[in-house]
């Protein structure tokens, strides 16, 4: 009798960068609600994509790489959206 072999199912890998990006727009809506929450902003985004980078290091998986980098270049474009809000100087 021949035994089936079950392969493992594959990992839903963009979970990360949705959870990821997720949080990004979280933190972003609520430094926003602040008074000089695009310093804090900005300090959360550097944390996250360090975080990001350390963590694909650690695992060995591109999609920590990626989503590191989108948290990284979406940030940077909401942070300049931030400056460039009206009555925000």
């Amino acid at each position: 009798m021949e035994e089936i072999k079950q392969e493992p199912k594959p990992q839903n890998r963009w979970k990360v960068v949705g959870i990821n990006i997720a949080v990004l727009v979280v933190y972003t809506v609520l430094c926003r609600l602040i008074d000089g929450g695009i310093i804090i902003d900005a300090l959360l985004i550097a944390i996250h994509f360090f975080a990001g980078v350390i963590t694909s290091i650690a695992v060995r998986r591109w999609e920590w790489v990626l989503s590191a980098f989108l948290v990284l270049v979406i940030g940077f474009s909401t942070c300049v959206n931030f400056l460039d809000m009206p009555n925000m100087h």
